[in-house]
């Protein structure tokens, strides 16, 4: 791993580079248990949807996989940001302290958070282990017909920090989640020992900061409420969505308990917010990981929403292992499909939602 890189909890596993459109049409990416795919893309770890389109932003967690586009309608993916499709406009005013783009070849990027920027254009922050640990922003341009996507700025990491996730306020607030800080172990997170932290930054800022209170056993996905008053942790070693107060996050003020699963991303979607990730007793796997590379076994998955002001939870999927996919990181509903990301598979899956 390149300095402390976690990223969404466990080390993808490195598969070729993507091309610029992409369809499932081989037999290798044939559906299975239950699931369609898109192949070719690389850990394409987390999902954001452009808000009233068909299309959904996907990360890619090896390097120079960048970002993906994916047409939820006609089925197909296209690079967005990567060593062949790239374009930077540094905001200097508002990212003064970004020493310039990345090297397209080397980002590995994954927690996605995508913002309303203007009428047609959004905001989209990703965290990047490749070259350095960052915070990369880019303007994703919906107006057209095909959306693209210009880099503009970064938020460099404390040093010997990696974020796992981040989250945008409406004001261009980031939080960010650091899944183990050093010193730390994955059996740490297992055994439920506090692991990670919540780090803040604000325009204008130069650096991150702690957020003393919100340490978690595996501080992995995150997200900001509609109205900016909240923010909601996923903690993977206590299988708990947790919600803290943005004006005074020292502790808790409720949570989600998740039976068979550790969250890995969680999204809000319309007003309710929905996490993802792989059984944890898995039979077939031996059971729940023990050590990193256990959680590359295949095992199912299961997607749940759940309401931010009661934490009431509803079941909205479950699938079996559907090997070669495996590692689901994010659930994302479009239309009456449901869709799911991976952490380590070389493709995003779907299926049905009724």
């Amino acid at each position: 791993m390149k300095r402390i890189i976690v990223a969404a909890l466990f080390t993808a596993i490195a598969i070729g580079a993507s091309s610029s459109t992409i369809a499932a049409q081989s037999a290798a990416c044939a559906p299975s248990g239950g699931l369609s795919f898109i192949c070719g893309l690389q850990a394409a770890e987390d999902l954001v949807l452009v808000p009233g389109a068909r299309w959904l932003i996907a990360s890619g967690m090896t390097a120079g996989s960048g970002l993906h586009l994916i047409d939820t309608q006609a089925k197909t993916a296209r690079s967005l940001f990567s060593s062949s499709v790239s374009t930077a406009r540094a905001d200097k005013t508002r990212f003064a302290g970004c020493p310039g783009p990345p090297d397209p070849k080397q980002v590995v990027l994954h927690g996605l958070s995508l913002r309303p920027a203007q009428t047609g254009r959004y905001t989209l922050y990703a965290t990047n282990h490749g070259g350095r640990e960052s915070i990369e922003v880019f303007d994703v341009d919906a107006r057209s017909a095909t959306p693209s996507a210009t880099w503009t700025g970064c938020v460099l990491l404390p040093e010997k920090l990696a974020a796992n996730s981040v989250a945008a306020f409406n004001d261009g607030a980031l939080v960010a989640t650091v899944l183990m800080l050093p010193g730390k172990t994955f059996q740490d997170v297992w055994a439920g020992r506090n692991t990670g932290v919540v780090l803040m930054w604000t325009p204008g800022s130069k650096d991150f900061r702690m957020l003393a209170g919100t340490e978690l056993p595996g501080n992995n996905g995150i997200e900001t409420s509609s109205d900016d008053r909240e923010f909601y942790v996923a903690s993977t070693g206590l299988k708990r969505i947790v919600a803290f107060s943005r004006a005074n996050p020292s502790k808790p003020l409720r949570s989600a308990q998740l039976k068979e699963f550790g969250p890995d991303n969680v999204r809000l979607v319309g007003d309710r917010l929905i996490t993802a990730g792989v059984i944890d007793d898995e039979p077939s796997c031996g059971g729940a990981p023990k050590k990193p590379e256990d959680i590359r076994c295949p095992r199912g998955w299961i997607a749940d929403a759940i309401d931010p002001k009661t934490m009431t939870i509803t079941e909205v999927g479950r699938g079996p292992a559907a090997p070669p996919y495996t590692g689901t990181a994010t659930a994302m509903p479009v239309g009456d499909n449901l869709w799911l990301s991976s952490f380590s598979a070389d493709r995003v899956a779907y299926r049905s939602l009724k």
